[in-house]
């Protein structure tokens, strides 16, 4: 909300929530879908501006800042296009819904176009009925890539309809990828780090951070790289890609404390 409103609504907003910009839910913590639905329906009261707009402009704005490019990096390193990752969504949200943590991220269904190898039909049904979300998605999708989207909203369930869906075509840009070779070179090697990183966690028990440390460094790994930071990093990077799970909303959990494991990839 602070990115799209400002000054004496924004102090509205918080006021109304009964919250301080200090008390903002957190990117590390779950949050049940209640909490967006009342700051939308809070901010819509304020301002007047429709609920599904705003639910558009949130589902855009997720895709497109600058936190999700870092705590995403794991999936947008290996995604370049548009409807490759709305594809990559569609794994990492299943793959989030076998996190311990009570995750249900909205979940989609897609069939791709065999006449056109940049659409796709996309199907969601989810009782919550946010398709606004998954719309703004779609665009925040092509704009992250520089392409034009369309989108033709064929069925809607606040219409009636047992389902949503959505026909999408992603036309590319003619402009040049904004990153270099270095910045490439780098997320390449970042994703190969966490790859080695995942491939040391348990299934099941977890580890702590120092303890992984201790691990890595039996391996034989160098010190630079074995470095908290780093570490956190990597692991952060497998967690948004549900790859990994924590302990960070385990009652009395703390840092020094905090447990992760691996999960599993098949169903």
């Amino acid at each position: 909300m602070s990115e799209r409103f400002s000054g004496s609504l924004l102090r509205q907003y918080w006021d109304t929530i009964g919250r301080t910009p200090s008390t903002a839910p957190l990117a590390s913590h779950v949050y049940d879908d209640d909490l967006l639905l009342t700051s939308v329906t809070a901010m819509h009261h304020i301002t007047k501006v429709p609920v599904d707009t705003l639910l558009r402009e949130f589902g855009h704005y997720f895709i497109t800042n600058g936190l999700t490019r870092h705590l995403c990096a794991y999936i947008l390193t290996q995604v370049h296009s548009g409807r490759d990752l709305l594809l990559a969504m569609h794994d990492a949200h299943e793959q989030m819904s076998r996190l311990p943590d009570g995750l249900t991220p909205p979940l989609f269904k897609y069939t791709a176009h065999s006449q056109n190898s940049n659409g796709l039909t996309l199907i969601y049904d989810s009782p919550r009925k946010l398709c606004s979300v998954l719309l703004g998605a779609v665009e925040g999708a092509a704009e992250r890539y520089g392409e034009q989207v369309s989108v033709v909203e064929r069925t809607c369930m606040k219409h009636g309809d047992l389902i949503c869906t959505f026909e999408i075509s992603f036309f590319a840009s003619s402009v040049e990828p904004q990153e270099t070779p270095e910045q490439v070179e780098r997320q390449q090697a970042k994703l190969h780090f966490a790859q080695v990183i995942l491939s040391y966690l348990p299934y099941s028990g977890g580890i702590t951070l120092a303890d992984l440390q201790k691990t890595l460094a039996l391996k034989g790994m160098k010190q630079k790289w074995i470095r908290p930071a780093l570490l956190l990093e990597a692991l952060h990077h497998l967690h948004h890609a549900g790859l990994v799970a924590t302990s960070a909303n385990h009652k009395g959990d703390d840092f020094a404390s905090r447990r992760y494991w691996r999960i599993s990839t098949s169903s």
